[in-house]
């Protein structure tokens, strides 16, 4: 009994420490959105968790095309020892094309507002960085993008961990219809030198794609 007992326990403890580690708390929030009263707790179909609201205005009878304005980085970052400007450009233009390739087929994807379009904003809002085996966890924010911490020999791990902000508008009116937000996991850095690159971020890119693509084919039904 005891054996049993204790496997229970080690279960809910990391089903409650997977779901903390996707968790966006409150305090995290950037103000990039307008509105973060709505949001709720949602699961995700790559396996974590998102904060996300849709309006029921949001339906497939009233909205048939997507604009998507590039991903920007809010607000403005600073390059670091770790990470170039380059990887910067880089990581948000891959956030562009992730939700391009994820509306495709469910939407069309135009370039001008009009009548029963939604307009698309992503922002990457922050970053979370924590060494190894250390508790104390610092938020940043984008303004010191991915300055990932110094532990004292310069050769703990960091974690990395990186804030998505969407804002979903009506293209003509600018009424909010849905917003998102959420945190990703990137490959860890193995110390306080080596370069951040999007071998790093490549999964995390690929989960959210595949989160967006879902919720894309579920709003044109």
């Amino acid at each position: 009994m005891k054996k049993l007992t204790g496997l229970i326990t080690i279960i809910f403890t990391l089903i409650s420490v997977g779901c903390a580690s996707n968790y966006v708390a409150e305090e995290q929030y950037s103000g990039y959105l307008s509105d973060y009263s709505l949001l709720k707790q949602e699961q995700t179909s790559s396996g974590g968790m998102t904060l996300r609201w849709i309006s029921e205005k949001l339906s497939a009878e009233d909205y048939h095309s997507v604009i998507f304005d590039r991903t920007v980085l809010y607000p403005e970052p600073k390059p670091t020892k770790q990470v170039s400007e380059a990887l910067l450009v880089q990581f948000s233009r891959s956030i562009d094309n992730a939700l391009n390739t994820a509306a495709r087929g469910a939407y069309n994807v135009v370039a001008q507002p009009g009548e029963g379009v939604l307009r698309i904003r992503p922002a990457i809002t922050g970053v979370e960085h924590s060494s190894e085996a250390m508790t104390a966890i610092d938020i940043l924010p984008v303004a010191m993008i991915f300055n990932l911490g110094k532990a004292a020999t310069g050769t703990t791990d960091q974690d990395v961990e990186v804030f998505l902000e969407v804002a979903v508008t009506d293209s003509l009116t600018g009424e909010l219809l849905a917003a998102v937000v959420r945190k990703g996991q990137g490959a860890q850095l193995e110390n306080n030198e080596e370069q951040l690159s999007m071998t790093h971020l490549k999964e995390m890119v690929q989960n959210w794609q595949q989160d967006a693509a879902d919720i894309f084919t579920r709003l044109s039904r």
